[in-house]
């Protein structure tokens, strides 16, 4: 026979995701309003995950606008004879600076 492992740490919304339970006397609200016959316990919204919260920083504007200055640097280097440039982001204070270099090759033979 299998085993089946309980997963733990699980929040009351994962627990009755897709439980529908009927009504009945018990546990029925005894207001002066019609019931439904069924009541449907549905998990609440999403959470936001870690990468999509630092995505938000990154509007569509700001996107266009870094991309093209980044094109811009590219269509340069190019210019002056070199194909790939790397990029790196360094944090300056409460500034953001985007450095760029040539890449350099990792093949020596």
């Amino acid at each position: 026979m299998a085993k089946h492992k309980i997963p733990k740490n699980r929040s009351l919304e994962d627990m009755f995701q897709g439980v529908t339970e009927e009504v009945t006397f018990e546990n029925a609200d005894w207001d002066d309003e019609p019931q439904t016959t069924r009541r449907t316990v549905t998990k609440s919204a999403k959470k936001q995950s870690a990468s999509d919260f630092r995505k938000q920083f990154f509007t569509d504007d700001l996107q266009e606008k870094v991309g093209s200055i980044l094109l811009d640097i590219k269509m340069a280097y190019f210019k002056d004879g070199i194909g790939d440039i790397s990029l790196q982001v360094v944090k300056d204070g409460r500034n953001v600076i985007i450095k760029t270099a040539p890449k350099t090759s990792k093949k020596s033979r």
